[in-house]
Formats: structure tokens, sequence, C-alpha cells
């Protein structure tokens, strides 16, 4: 594709939904970080709920087609044919994991010349059903013979799909979620926000960003923490998103006598301000593709207590204040990790100022990777 084209290079992006998940986290930071004469990017969501970026995307020069993903996967398909051939994308980059298959096989069929299938997960986390196998089986096939790019947001994910020799394909391809850093340039009051939150103006905060959902494992946390709660009860617990299991884990709290050092907020608008008043980001995951919300704790200064898997490990390795813990590390263990780290003063601001210069995931260098695979 040639990048002195007088015309912008058409993307369709194809989501389930604009949600504050990491992905499409990031793909509003490429939207505020390009322009429209360049890139015009749309996104089809395939979900019911456009989600909480949906007026922010559209107002920076997106628009969001719809095509509603149900059992009937014929009328699914029309509806998303009838999309290809009346706006003829150059690209079409789809985000749905092994549904990119029929997503692309769309696509080849529409004669859109690139096809991107982006995989996020390190691991399928539903596999080992019988329907299943056969489902990405076919899905898988599908994605080898109509796409044209495989992306992922990390070597991890990458390797998790495609196998350790992914790298001697020049069609596969990492690109990390990077953030815009100036987000944590700008000072917060760390009292005040404690104050908002009901919690003592010097009292240590232990944050959780996360969507509640089983592999995200918050009860992992909420029984490290009333461990803590036994030696130390100055210690706040934050916990930020949405999720199937919130209530759930609101109720594990409230069961176990803690809830008064618990505070629960939904997905916010932005989160940095909690990112730089806490102390510590606790992030007991079992299954991550990338962790965008890694490199924003570390961006923030936060010390990092994470279970050491393939994605988070890819991410935290490059990140001064991070202590990765085994899978089988016991809730005891992980207690005992938050009290020490809770001991330990936090990045000095200068120390973490010179950090930022060297941060190695930032947006423009991810939408210069994301431009050379549009371009190429």
């Amino acid at each position: 594709m040639d990048k002195t084209r007088n015309k912008p290079l058409r993307i369709l992006q194809v989501f389930r939904s604009l949600n504050r998940g990491g992905a499409e986290t990031w793909l509003m930071d490429v939207m505020r970080n390009t322009n429209r004469e360049e890139l015009q990017i749309d996104v089809c969501l395939t979900g019911q709920d456009k989600g909480a970026y949906k007026d922010e995307f559209e107002s920076l020069g997106g628009r969001i087609l719809c095509s509603p993903l149900d059992k009937n996967i014929w009328r699914f398909s029309r509806q998303f044919k009838r999309v290809l051939h009346s706006e003829h994308y150059d690209v079409v980059h789809s985000h749905l994991y092994y549904f990119s298959g029929l997503i692309l096989r769309l696509a080849a069929r529409a004669g859109v010349p690139k096809r991107i299938a982006h995989i996020h997960p390190a691991e399928d986390l539903k596999q080992g059903k019988l329907l299943r196998c056969l489902y990405t089986s076919l899905m898988k096939r599908w994605i080898r013979r109509y796409g044209t790019i495989f992306v992922g947001p990390s070597q991890a994910s990458v390797e998790g799909f495609w196998g350790p020799c992914w790298n001697e394909d020049q069609t596969k391809h990492v690109i990390y979620n990077g953030i815009n850093i100036e987000r944590f340039t700008k000072p917060v009051d760390k009292k005040k926000i404690r104050r908002e939150l009901d919690i003592p103006e010097n009292a240590p905060i232990v944050l959780n960003v996360a969507r509640f959902v089983p592999h995200k494992r918050h009860e992992v946390l909420v029984q490290a923490a009333e461990r803590v709660l036994e030696q130390r009860q100055d210690v706040y617990f934050l916990l930020i998103g949405s999720g199937i299991l919130k209530k759930a884990i609101e109720e594990q709290v409230r069961l176990r006598g803690i809830e008064n050092n618990f505070r629960f907020i939904c997905s916010a608008p932005s989160i940095d301000r909690y990112l730089m008043a806490a102390d510590v980001f606790a992030f007991p995951s079992c299954n991550e593709g990338f962790g965008i919300v890694i490199i924003e704790a570390a961006a923030a200064g936060l010390k990092i207590i994470a279970q050491d898997i393939p994605g988070v490990h890819e991410v935290a390795s490059t990140c001064p204040d991070s202590i990765l813990l085994p899978l089988d590390t016991t809730i005891d263990e992980w207690a005992q990790t938050l009290l020490n780290t809770l001991k330990q003063p936090k990045m000095p601001e200068s120390q973490r100022k010179v950090f930022l210069k060297q941060f190695p995931f930032t947006i423009e260098s991810s939408i210069k990777k994301l431009k050379e695979i549009y371009y190429g």
C-alpha cells in the first residue's frame, strides 16, 4: 500500500464492544494520536453494547458500524458482507480471537486486500471440550488461509497461538500495547483522592484494576487481604473494574468482615489518578496476553506484585519495581509478599522521571509499528 496516496487508508477494526478493556484502550490511544486524513479508522461491533468509549471514538472521527453476532451465523455473515461491500476498506483488522477466522474469510471474499488477525490471549481458557476443539481447528485454518498479517500484543501471545517458531514467519508481528506517558507526568492530590474514597490520608493503598472474570482471580487478593489485615489494619484495598463476578467478590469481602478496608469502583473514564495515588499494584491474574495495566502501574511508579505468567513476565521484566510470583504461590505467601512490599519506600519521583524518559511501551512506538504493518 502506498503511503503517499492522496486518500486516507481505510481501516475497519472489529471488536465485540468498545468497553474499557486492554485492546479497546489501546485502540483509543491510537485514535487520539493519529489523524483521520492519514488513517480513517472505523470499528464494527459484534456485541449489543457499544461500550463506554463510543462517544469519544466518534468525536475523534471514527464511525461505529454494528453487525450483532447472535446464534444465527448466516444473518451475521450477510450483515458483515454488506458492510464490506458498501465501504471498500483497505484493511480489516479483527480482534475476535478464533472468530477472526470467519471475519477474515468474509473480508477475503469481499476483496479486502489486507486482512489482520490480532490474537490477544496467551492461551485459550475454553479449550478441552470436543465442540471447542472442532471450532478452534476450523477457525485457525481459516485464519491461516485468509489472513495476510498476524499480530499479538506480546511474544507470549503470538507464541501461544502459533508456536515457538513464529518469528521465522515475516507475516507474524508483535505490537506492544503502548500508552501515552503524558498521562503520568501530572501531579495528583493524593490526600484529596483518599478523602474521596473515605480512606485515611496516610493509609497505604493496594490497587487492582481488572474485569471481574474468573481468570483475573480476585478471590486470591481477597484471601490475601484478610491475612494482611490480621497484622496491619491500616491497609486499604481498591478494586477497579466491572464484570460478572463483581457482586460475588463484594460478597466474599463482606462475609470475611473486611469490607471497611475495601473500596470498589466500576470502570472509570480515567484510572490515572488512582494509580498515581496508590502504593502497590497487585495482579493475581493467571492468563494475560499483555497486561496493559502492568505498564500503567509501572509508569505511575507503583510497586508491582503479579503472577509469573508469560504475558506479564515479558512486560514486568522491564519494570524496576516488580515481583513475580509462581502460579502455585499460597495465600499466605501472597499476604507476606504484600506485607513486605508495603514496608518498602515508593520509587522516588526523580527515579520515576528517569524511567519515563526510557519507557519502552509508548503509544508512539506502537503506532509506528502499526503503520509499518498497514502500509507494508
